[in-house]
């Protein structure tokens, strides 16, 4: 394996109250069952969602739980902030952030409230998503010149290892459930469509679904399905490919699709609200609404 050395910082931003985390808020309580109607049917769902909203007139982070109740905003830097997803465990997000000027990532801990930098190389660093157990991240950075996935140590950030190596642009990595693989979008082959790779990088392989632009991969945490966004009717769709029947449909007409963790229901932006959609049933339930724009949804894996 080959490793390049970066200058990476950790710098701690206490966030207290000015990022409006109630002591009693959803993002310190144990997760509990929670339930909505889908499918005709009563179901019971589980996890958080973190999501970006313009309320404040600025892109900030937020955090619900998957039937959308308990809203908290969690960052307040009047800035931009974006990308962000969850930890396995759910105590920490990581996101793109700009209090610098620059995309740099943040790894914020829910229940003390502290925000490090733990990756600000030059150029673009965006869109990180955690491993299956937490221990790595992977992302998009551009130091190399152009888009590239990278790999990164949670316990040695100043350490990334390149995943792929093209003259496009690589954006939006999603990990297997195993963590032995990762899907990204890339636009290599002139137009952006699914790749997936091993995670110690290698030979890339296209996703094979008939559509000819697709991005925004979430694989579902059972490794059956992807998720993904494809352009249809001069908009956005979320479509579903099954691994087992090598079949893709769609479910939805949005972007930013996630499994969440019964890998059953999804949740996506429609731009105005936070949707979910039981991939099976066909039934869809908007869970949040009134925030301004609403994206980038993350449902934590558990």
């Amino acid at each position: 394996m080959t490793f390049k050395a970066l200058t990476l910082i950790s710098l701690p931003l206490i966030l207290g109250l000015v990022i409006g985390i109630p002591e009693d808020s959803g993002a310190r309580e144990e997760i509990k069952e929670l339930v909505i109607k889908g499918g005709g049917q009563r179901v019971k769902l589980s996890g958080k969602i973190t999501f970006v909203a313009t309320h404040s007139g600025h892109k900030e982070i937020y955090i619900c739980n998957a039937d959308g109740s308990k809203v908290h905003r969690i960052t307040s830097d009047s800035g931009l902030n974006v990308s962000p997803a969850l930890s396995p465990d759910r105590s920490l997000i990581i996101h793109t952030g700009y209090r610098s000027g620059f995309a740099d990532i943040y790894q914020l801990n829910l229940k003390s409230g502290n925000r490090q930098r733990v990756i600000n190389a030059p150029g673009t660093n965006s869109g990180a998503v955690f491993s299956p157990d937490g221990n790595k991240i992977a992302l998009t950075m551009s130091f190399v010149g152009n888009p590239e996935i990278f790999v990164a140590d949670i316990g040695n950030s100043k350490k990334v290892k390149r995943i792929t190596k093209t003259s496009g642009v690589e954006t939006s990595p999603t990990w297997s459930a195993d963590g032995k693989f990762i899907a990204y979008s890339s636009d290599a082959g002139g137009r952006p469509l699914i790749y997936i790779t091993s995670s110690a990088g290698g030979q890339p392989q296209k996703l094979a679904v008939n559509y000819n632009h697709c991005t925004e991969p979430s694989w579902s945490p059972d490794g059956k399905k992807m998720a993904f966004n494809v352009r249809k009717d001069k908009g956005y769709a979320v479509a579903v490919y099954n691994f087992d029947d090598q079949t893709t449909k769609l479910v939805g007409r949005g972007e930013d699709p996630s499994w969440g963790p019964d890998s059953t229901h999804l949740v996506y932006s429609d731009g105005k609200n936070l949707v979910i959609t039981d991939t099976l049933g066909g039934a869809t339930t908007p869970i949040v609404s009134g925030l301004g724009r609403i994206s980038e949804p993350n449902w934590s894996r558990r």
